[in-house]
C-alpha cells in the first residue's frame, strides 16, 4: 500500500487507525444500549422509522453543507446526533427478544462488516478491482433487486422468497461498503482530517444494515422451521387431507 497523505498531511494508516478507532467507539456505545432496550424496550417500529429518517436527512445535510462536515464543533455534534438516532432505531428490531440471541446476532454482524472490510483490505493491496462507482451501483441495483424479490412474496406461495431477498440483501451492503472504502482510497489525497468520522459513520450504518439482515434471518429461519414442522406433522396425521391444503 503506498505511503499518501491527504490535503491535512495526515497518512494513510493513521487515517485507517482513526476511523477504525471511532467505529470501534461507536460499537462500544451503541451495544450497551441495545442490551438494556432489548431487555426493557417494547417494540416501537414507528420510532425506527422516524429515526432512521432524520439520520438520513442529518447525513445528508452534512455531506453538503461545509459547516456540518468540518466546522467544529458543529460537525461533531450533527455525527453525534445521526448516530443516536441511527442507535436507537435499530434497538426495535431487537426488542422482545432474548438478550443471549440479540448478543449473537451483534456478533454475526460484526463478523460480515469484518469480512467485507477484509475483502477491501485484499483488493487494496493487489490493485485488483473494478472501477469502484461502478460497483456502487451494482450493490444499489442489489437492494432494488432485494426489494422487488420482498414483493414477489406476497405474490408468490413459495416460503423462501424472504431468505433469498435476505441473501441479495446481504451481497449489496458488503458490495456498497467495497465500494466505499475503495472511493475513500482512491480520493483519499482530497479528504481533511474529519472525513474520517464521516468514514466511520458510513461504515456503522453498514454494520447495521448487517444487524438488521441478520435480525430479519433469525426470524425467517424461525418461522419457515416452524411452518416446515407444523406441515410435517398435520401430513403425517392426515395425509390427504394435507395434500389438498398444501397443493
Amino acid at each position: 500500500m503506498p505511503d499518501i497523505e491527504n490535503q491535512d498531511a495526515m497518512g494513510l494508516g493513521k487515517f485507517i487507525a482513526w476511523t477504525l478507532l471511532a467505529l470501534v467507539i461507536c460499537l462500544l456505545g451503541a451495544i450497551p444500549q441495545w442490551m438494556v432496550l432489548c431487555l426493557f424496550g417494547r417494540d416501537a417500529l414507528i420510532y425506527t422509522i422516524a429515526c432512521f429518517f432524520v439520520a438520513f436527512v442529518v447525513l445528508v445535510c452534512m455531506h453538503l453543507i461545509e459547516l456540518l462536515k468540518y466546522w467544529r464543533p458543529y460537525n461533531y455534534v450533527a455525527m453525534f446526533v445521526c448516530y443516536e438516532l441511527l442507535t436507537l432505531g435499530t434497538a426495535s428490531f431487537l426488542m422482545n427478544w432474548r438478550l443471549s440471541w440479540a448478543i449473537a446476532v451483534m456478533g454475526v454482524a460484526l463478523l460480515f462488516l469484518g469480512i467485507a472490510l477484509l475483502i477491501c483490505l485484499l483488493l487494496i493491496y493487489t490493485g485488483l478491482y473494478m472501477n469502484p462507482f461502478k460497483l456502487a451501483v451494482v450493490g444499489g441495483m442489489l437492494f432494488v433487486l432485494a426489494f422487488c424479490i420482498e414483493i414477489m412474496n406476497v405474490f408468490l406461495c413459495w416460503w423462501y422468497w424472504q431468505d433469498v431477498a435476505i441473501g441479495v440483501f446481504f451481497v449489496s451492503v458488503a458490495t456498497l461498503v467495497i465500494s466505499h472504502v475503495l472511493i475513500t482510497y482512491l480520493s483519499f489525497g482530497f479528504l481533511g482530517r474529519d472525513d474520517c468520522l464521516l468514514v466511520a459513520i458510513v461504515l456503522y450504518i453498514a454494520y447495521i444494515l448487517f444487524l438488521i439482515a441478520c435480525r430479519l434471518s433469525a426470524f425467517y429461519i424461525e418461522e419457515n422451521h416452524s411452518i416446515t414442522a407444523t406441515s410435517s406433522k398435520f401430513g403425517a396425521s392426515n395425509p390427504g387431507h394435507a395434500d389438498e391444503e398444501f397443493s
